[in-house]
């Protein structure tokens, strides 16, 4: 089974047509285990999973540091700063303005991506460990796009490192938060790449 851990760029969403993920489910056995507004955290939660039951390929893309996560209920409710309102989250207006306050007064850029620098790595190791084949891009973390971000990052397993960075592609700002490629011929040539790899592992 092909596993693809993530976040929105992952997902699929019928409104625009077939996403890469659904291109590639068309060749493979594939569970898609990524979530909208996933942070580094979930994504490693995915890429657990995906470990624990014995995956045949696993794709990995990371995301930005600006995003948290909240328990509500049973349920672990991700959110990305920017785009978080009553329409992505089940938050009240209440603690919308707390999530505001708190990454206004709180939040620590440079912490951040620290944290989600360690926890990419340590699913990188995990998935090195397991000997599962697997290709990865640090995706949204520290994206060139970003202006200021810095480089170098993840070196030492770069010979798992995607040819893909799926948040070059992205026109976040032309259509809703959850939805970032629109180019049929994206994702097109997204599955015909992971086609290729997940062909030449297993």
């Amino acid at each position: 089974m092909i596993y693809i851990c993530g976040d929105s760029f992952c997902v699929s969403d019928p409104d625009y047509g077939m996403c890469w993920t659904d291109i590639l489910a068309q060749r493979f056995p594939v569970i898609n285990l990524a979530q909208i507004a996933a942070t580094n955290l979930l994504i490693s939660q995915q890429v657990q999973q995906a470990i624990d039951n014995h995956a045949k390929f696993v794709i990995v893309h990371g995301t930005a540091v600006t995003r948290g996560e909240k328990r509500v209920a049973d349920d672990v409710v991700p959110f990305s700063y920017h785009t978080a309102s009553k329409t992505t989250t089940p938050f009240t207006d209440q603690q919308l303005q707390i999530l505001k306050n708190y990454y206004t007064e709180f939040f620590d850029l440079d912490l951040a991506v620290l944290q989600n620098r360690i926890t990419i790595e340590h699913s990188l190791r995990n998935l090195e460990d397991s000997q599962i084949p697997f290709r990865f891009d640090q995706g949204g973390f520290e994206h060139p796009n970003f202006g200021n971000a810095k480089t170098g990052y993840f070196g030492r397993f770069d010979q798992y490192r995607s040819k893909v960075n799926l948040w070059s592609y992205t026109v976040t700002r032309n259509y809703r938060p959850y939805y970032h490629i629109v180019d049929p011929a994206v994702h097109q040539t997204v599955a015909n790449y992971y086609t290729e790899q997940i062909n030449q592992s297993i």
